[in-house]
């Protein structure tokens, strides 16, 4: 069991901003559109129902609306503010990723955690980072300038070949 690459990352909050708005950028349009289809499921409902004349199941519908509008607006709203009272966005943490050919490992100070490459649920890459994601909100951040052993280029083709179908740049 060779090591194959060694990443040393220091995640401040200059870093976490970073990832934030490329999160933001990346996804708000499947969020914007996911919420326009089903706003529209609603009135369609609504307007359906309007020509029954079934006024409590037009106000139900009114209110599942209003419920559904509400969550979808001031959820990341509050998921905001919640990341800023976090202590991890404001301290900075240095993390250790270690690539062996099967599975990485990543750990600082507190914690050490071991993943298979089929649990990245998606990998970016942008001009800085790597962004290797373990579900669709949290990813593991990877800066190009600090691989202590291999160079960001022969990861990329390396995470290429272990997650084909994952990656994006």
């Amino acid at each position: 069991m060779d090591l194959l690459f060694k990443n040393v990352t220091t995640y401040s909050k200059k870093v976490y901003d970073t990832f934030s708005k490329f999160h933001r950028k990346k996804f708000a349009l499947r969020y914007h559109l996911y919420t326009f289809v089903i706003f529209v499921f609603f009135l369609l409902s609504i307007l359906s129902v309007i020509k029954s004349l079934n006024y409590t199941l037009i106000i139900l519908l009114c209110i599942s609306l209003a419920i559904f509008l509400l969550w979808r607006f001031f959820r990341p709203i509050e998921e905001v503010r919640k990341y800023y009272q976090d202590d991890k966005s404001i301290k900075e943490t240095t993390y250790i990723f270690l690539f062996y050919d099967n599975h990485f490992k990543v750990y600082n100070k507190k914690e050490y955690s071991v993943f298979k490459y089929k649990d990245i649920y998606r990998i970016y890459e942008t001009k800085h980072f790597f962004y290797l994601y373990t579900d669709r909100i949290h990813a593991f951040l990877l800066d190009k300038t600090n691989f202590k052993k291999g160079s960001s280029l022969e990861f990329k083709n390396f995470l290429m070949k272990k997650c084909l179908f994952k990656y994006k740049s």
